[in-house]
């Protein structure tokens, strides 16, 4: 009977966090996908070729060259030949606000490649927490199953000398495979999270050992915590990015207003009369710059409008999430406190020993024991996803 005891001091441990190995910051996991993440090399692509796009919108307009050859009706006049190289410039003040425009444009790439960024290694953290929480919950089930093979193959054997019955070993049996079938999920359900992280690290199988939890912390004070992480947004500081090259492309827009200039070299040759100069010309924007400086003041006002409410759900968004994290430590520290307090572990196999309770009685008061362990795990699963969200800005 003594080896039917089912110890589950494991699932305590799973859910103390206080073993030596390392709790589950996920660093190493995480800078791994960031190297090998498929989505994020494409990104990082685009990026370049949009910056590199981006500064080719300064460079001069192609020169004009035009030539014409001619002849007169009349022999003694000879032959007529014009030939005519011109190049057009922007005001200068154009291309001075234009450079700007293209650097505050360049910055919010990068603003928009650490946003994706976080995105992922975001998912990826979740996942990590999901593998740990499987892990964790695999340990508990090997030996909930080796357990409950005990206890069947005990029942059989009592069965044949007459110390137990059929409808006590079928109980025996159906326990043994529902544990099984739980199992048999859980490390289906483990394998399919390990093949996404590979997934996301570019094909390469990657591995999450951690099977708990460390402590959960919260900042003492949101408003304080809020004010240093604000700064590191980058999807605020993209939409702050936003403004300031509308901004700067209404300058761009006013400084059109001047006329572009044209210089070039002039060459004539009529029969044997050469003539050589200089060609200046103004292009006056009187009808293509039309209504675009008004379009880019609009844009200004809206540009200003998506910052606020920007601000407003990032400070709403992480402030529930405060509030989320702050309820959840709080429901899975009260129900690990709860499950060390009353842990009957002993007590159920002093009974058992003393033959004051069935093994199929001791057997449902220890599973409900291992339900509640359960529960408690989840709990702090739920409540690392939250700070994992919470805490995006340190990734």
């Amino acid at each position: 009977m003594k080896k039917t005891i089912i110890y589950i001091s494991v699932a305590v441990l799973c859910l103390c966090g206080n073993t030596t190995m390392a709790q589950g910051d996920y660093t190493s996991v995480l800078k791994e996908i960031e190297s090998n993440n498929i989505e994020l090399k494409a990104l990082r692509a685009s990026l370049e070729a949009q910056q590199i796009e981006n500064t080719s919108a300064n460079n001069l307009e192609n020169p004009s060259v035009d030539g014409s050859y001619s002849w007169s009706n009349i022999a003694q006049m000879g032959q007529k030949k014009t030939l005519s190289v011109t190049q057009p410039f922007d005001f200068p003040t154009v291309y001075i606000q234009r450079g700007k425009l293209i650097d505050i444009e360049n910055n919010n790439l990068q603003h928009h490649y650490r946003t994706e960024r976080q995105n992922v290694l975001l998912a990826a953290k979740k996942i990590c927490i999901d593998i740990t929480y499987y892990n964790a919950l695999a340990d508990m089930y090997a030996q909930r199953l080796q357990n409950a093979q005990s206890i069947a193959d005990n029942y059989r054997k009592k069965m044949e000398i007459g110390d137990a019955n059929i409808l006590e070993v079928n109980k025996a049996e159906l326990n043994l495979a529902s544990v099984q079938s739980e199992h048999d999920k859980i490390v289906a359900e483990r394998t399919s999270l390990l093949t996404t992280l590979a997934q996301m690290n570019g094909g390469k199988a990657i591995n999450v050992t951690e099977n708990n939890f460390s402590h959960n912390t919260l900042p003492a004070s949101f408003e304080e915590w809020y004010k240093q992480v604000e700064s590191k947004n980058p999807a605020l500081q993209h939409a702050e990015g936003l403004l300031l090259a509308d901004k700067q492309r209404l300058k761009v827009t006013q400084n059109q207003w001047l006329p572009q200039i044209n210089i070039g070299y002039v060459n004539e040759t009529v029969a044997e009369e050469s003539f050589q100069g200089v060609a200046l010309g103004l292009s006056l924007p009187l009808w293509n710059n039309h209504n675009k400086v008004k379009q880019s003041k609009v844009k200004v006002e809206e540009a200003e409008l998506q910052l606020s409410n920007t601000r407003n759900s990032f400070y709403n968004d992480m402030k529930n999430l405060y509030l989320l994290s702050a309820t959840l430590i709080q429901n899975a520290d009260k129900l690990n406190s709860t499950l060390s307090k009353h842990n009957s572990e002993k007590l159920l196999q002093k009974a058992l020993d003393a033959g004051e309770i069935s093994l199929l009685e001791y057997l449902l008061e220890i599973n409900f024991f291992q339900d509640a362990a359960i529960n408690a795990l989840a709990a702090q699963r739920d409540a690392k996803i939250a700070l994992a969200e919470l805490y995006i800005m340190e990734l």
